[in-house]
């Protein structure tokens, strides 16, 4: 839900790079939740899971790409 605010509330790229960071922080901060189970280091568990959902986004993107999405904004 916290990455669908922006658009709520602003425009064009303001409000995609504010959703992006809105779900990096996300992304992160389950990443760092998940290293108290896994005993892994903090900082490695929660870029690790940025990363993944970074690649996530871009396969995404490509993908959409390919097939002539575009997002009116």
């Amino acid at each position: 839900m916290l990455p669908v605010i922006p658009y709520l509330l602003l425009t064009g790229r303001a409000a995609f790079f504010t959703s992006a960071a809105a779900c990096g922080l996300g992304l992160f901060v389950v990443g760092a939740l998940i290293s108290m189970f896994t005993g892994r280091n903090m900082i490695f568990s929660a870029l690790r899971m940025v990363g993944i959902g970074a690649i996530a986004a871009t396969i995404t993107f490509i993908v959409g790409r390919l097939l002539g999405v575009t997002v009116a904004g």
